[in-house]
Formats: C-alpha cells, sequence, structure tokens
C-alpha cells in the first residue's frame, strides 16, 4: 500500500494529490470567474482597472454564485464542479459524506489557506495533503473511480 493510500475494510481509500486538488481549485475558480464576466459585460459598471464593479443584484448574484460553487455544491454532492471533473470527492474522516457545517467550515477555512499558499505549505507536510480548511473541519479529498 502506499503512502497516499489508506486502507479501511478491505477497501482502498486513494488520497488526491496536491496538483489535481489545485487544478480543481483551478477550474472551479475559472468558472467563477469567467461568469463574472459575463455578468460584468452585461449588468456591471467597468472600473479603471480592465474589470468591473457589481452593485446590487450583479452583486448578490456573484456573491451566491461563489456559495453555490464551493460549499453548497460540496454540502450536497462532497463536490465541486472541478472536482468532480477530475474525479475527487470531500469526505469526512470517517470516510463518510460530509454535511454543509463541513463544507462551509472548509470554504470559510480556505481564505487563510490561499494566503501565501499557507495551505499548500500544510498539506504538504501531512500524508493524507490536509489543509488548513480540512484540518479543522475534519475533512479529507479522496480520488473516486
Amino acid at each position: 500500500m502506499t503512502n497516499n493510500q489508506v486502507e479501511i475494510q478491505d477497501k482502498r481509500i486513494k488520497i488526491a494529490k496536491k496538483r489535481y486538488r489545485v487544478l480543481a481549485f483551478l477550474i472551479d475558480f475559472f468558472i467563477f470567474w469567467l461568469i463574472g464576466m459575463i455578468i460584468g459585460i452585461l449588468y456591471g459598471t467597468p472600473n479603471n482597472e480592465g474589470g468591473f464593479t457589481f452593485n446590487g443584484f450583479p452583486a448578490i448574484t456573484m456573491i451566491a454564485l461563489g456559495y453555490f460553487l464551493w460549499p453548497i455544491s460540496e454540502g450536497i454532492w462532497g463536490q465541486t464542479i472541478g472536482k468532480r471533473f477530475l474525479n475527487l470527492k470531500v469526505l469526512n474522516d470517517n470516510f463518510e459524506s460530509i454535511g454543509f457545517g463541513q463544507a462551509f467550515g472548509r470554504f470559510f477555512l480556505g481564505f487563510a489557506d490561499y494566503m501565501f499558499f499557507i495551505g499548500l505549505i500544510i498539506a504538504s507536510n501531512n500524508k493524507l495533503n490536509k489543509r488548513i480548511g480540512d484540518l479543522v473541519a475534519n475533512t479529507l479529498v479522496v480520488k473516486i473511480k
């Protein structure tokens, strides 16, 4: 058994590699960015930095989209679109589906993880590739199929 596999009741669970987790995040972020650009072109106010400023309904739409793309989709399916594309899934430490509390915990601590790549550094120093959000929410990301 390799160091990125855990044996549970005669089943091998393969821990997701960091590069696939980063790629899944980039896919999700690209989707968020693309939808944001479309909403910006249609409803936003151009700003001096080449982007758009959102007020009112477009701003609420972007906030709702962010919640749906990350914690809500993980709370319902255990996956974001990027994770689904790469056959990754978020489970709790007992290898069961996570709930909304754990999904939101991972999401909000993700902001700390992305500052200065702290989450990547922490994930590199534990055998289950857990970032801060995973450690606090008692979750892990696995490869399925």
